[in-house]
């Protein structure tokens, strides 16, 4: 008979080697995501905030967007003199360096092959929301080491969008070269969206193809991409908002409950929360019975000679105190989220008239846009993701939310397999799954071998030689090679300049997330950046 101790080793080789190679990294792009600083020889600086890309030898300032399927970049006619005008913000006029530093650069068009706008137009029914299309373009995406060519938009004209959007819809033609390029395996990605906080920032990362379990503090909480738009607004990624609590010291208001709960976008190109017209007004008598306010909140018009706002929140007189309030979402009834004071509120930051960035101390600014949402679609931008990992699956259309670590790390890619419902399980269950597997072959073994025995003694032949043969070696586990993973430079490596839903969703528990302490930082200053490697224990979700 087979020796117990052989069948042992080759049991546990195999379950251990399909566990190890449904984790096993695959082919990924980890991206940093923070302050982009661009210099130009012949320009001015650019002074923004999202990936660096480089296209046709010109580096540009791109933000992750669900809005959009194709990836839509700023051209040089964004900042004509006509494009300069935001009357339709105010009385406000742009200078040519703050537009390129809130565009985060631009392409010269002219040095590129054009495109069939058309094909764009038909993969983007959401982008005339924002601005027309005039022109598409075919051009080559550099990442680090890794590019990838793509047909892309070209934004020429209006206001409602800061910098270039980097497509990552539900039909991202992006994440498709990518696939098709065998740069990445599965259709998904992974956000890290870092914070622009003026107490504690801290860079952020996409990654592409697989997520980071680095930037994970608990489990995943499981929802489904949408396939309708909510309100005009073409989103995959929405929630039920059931619960919606802010706190100023010892004084609450609820704004939601399970009788008035919101359909909500979470949308990582905006920055700032939007609130129906009904909630922000009752956000704004909240402000005025917490502090020394007494008037109406300042628009921009007000402070436009100092700096230009670039998603103007509730702006109000510093003189009148401190909101210091934190606010508290329940999502889909059980996921908990808690927006920090310091993410909330920061002084009045935006660019002067040469493009750097500034604050105006005589004012606060509360990350909250002082207009309704359109269509009074609520929306969670960047301001709620600097408390959330958000990871995305479109093979599976689904995402997934779980609590953020606030301690920039090095990426620490997995598979996307493991972010599904079996690899999810934690340590100890995939080691009774692995026990499991064993004994079932071992009572397997026993029951041929007894039927063989019962076969002999029918057969009348003489019974085997009870003799104990030797052991043999047990096979060698097989070694699932890893990938060797490149270390992500820091942002200021990677930069050329040093200075620069348903309710039926299914839930995983409740949490809560912690607010986090640090030291007061520059949020735009890169010298302070560096993402080190993290001895961190990944903790699975259930």
């Amino acid at each position: 008979m087979v020796s117990k101790s052989l069948l042992f080793g080759l049991a546990f080789g195999i379950a251990h080697t399909a566990v190890a190679q449904s984790c096993q990294t695959p082919p990924s792009l980890a991206l940093n995501l923070g302050p982009c600083r661009l210099l130009s020889p012949d320009k001015s600086d650019v002074n923004s905030w999202g990936i660096t890309v480089e296209v046709q030898g010109t580096e540009l300032c791109v933000m992750p967007s669900t809005t959009v399927n194709s990836t839509f970049l700023t051209e040089n006619s964004i900042c004509n003199d006509d494009q300069l005008d935001m009357s339709s913000v105010g009385n406000i006029n742009m200078t040519t360096k703050q537009c390129r530093s809130r565009r985060g650069g631009f392409v010269d068009r002219t040095t590129v092959a054009s495109a069939n706008v058309d094909d764009v137009k038909a993969a983007n029914p959401g982008w005339s929301a924002f601005n027309n299309l005039t022109a598409a373009a075919t051009v080559t995406l550099q990442f680090l080491d890794d590019k990838v060519t793509d047909v892309i938009g070209w934004i020429t004209e209006g206001q409602k969008s800061t910098t270039s959007h980097l497509g990552l819809a539900s039909q991202s033609t992006f994440l498709s070269r990518l696939k098709a390029a065998g740069l990445i395996t599965t259709l998904s990605w992974g956000l890290n969206s870092g914070s622009q906080s003026f107490q504690f920032p801290r860079p952020g990362s996409l990654v592409i193809g697989a997520y980071d379990k680095g930037s994970l503090a608990g489990p995943f909480f499981d929802y489904s991409v949408a396939s309708k738009p909510l309100e005009g607004r073409f989103c995959p990624l929405q929630v039920v908002v059931t619960g919606l609590v802010i706190t100023s010291r010892n004084n609450t208001k609820e704004l939601v409950n399970k009788a008035n709960k919101w359909d909500a976008c979470i949308e990582p190109y905006d920055n700032l929360f939007r609130m129906p017209g009904n909630a922000l007004d009752q956000f704004r008598e909240f402000l005025h019975q917490n502090t020394k306010l007494t008037g109406d909140t300042v628009l921009p018009a007000t402070y436009k000679d100092t700096l230009l706002n670039l998603e103007p929140g509730i702006v109000y007189p510093k003189d009148a105190g401190d909101l210091n309030a934190t606010m508290r979402f329940t999502i889909n009834y059980n996921q908990t989220v808690e927006i920090p004071f310091y993410e909330l509120q920061r002084p009045l930051r935006g660019l002067d008239v040469n493009g750097s960035v500034i604050t105006d101390q005589d004012y606060n600014e509360l990350q909250i846009y002082d207009s309704p949402a359109e269509g009074d679609a609520p929306v969670l931008g960047k301001v709620f993701l600097s408390q959330l990992y958000l990871y995305v699956n479109y093979e599976q259309m689904t995402f997934h939310l779980a609590s953020q670590k606030a301690e920039a790390t090095t990426p620490l890619l997995e598979s996307p397999d493991c972010a599904s419902t079996p690899s999810r399980m934690a340590p100890e269950t995939i080691g009774l799954i692995v026990v499991g597997s064993v004994l079932g072959l071992l009572i397997i073994v026993l029951i041929v071998a007894a039927a063989r025995r019962w076969v002999t003694k029918r057969r009348g032949k003489p019974e085997p030689s009870d003799k104990v043969l030797k052991p043999g070696t047990p096979p060698r586990t097989p070694d699932v090679p890893a990938r060797s993973l490149r270390t992500v430079p820091s942002l200021a490596e990677t930069s050329k300049v040093s200075h620069h839903a348903d309710e039926n969703t299914l839930t995983r528990g409740t949490e809560t997330i912690s607010a986090y302490e640090g030291d007061h930082i520059d949020p735009l200053d890169s010298s302070h950046v560096n993402l080190p490697a993290t001895t961190g224990k990944f903790m699975p979700s259930v």
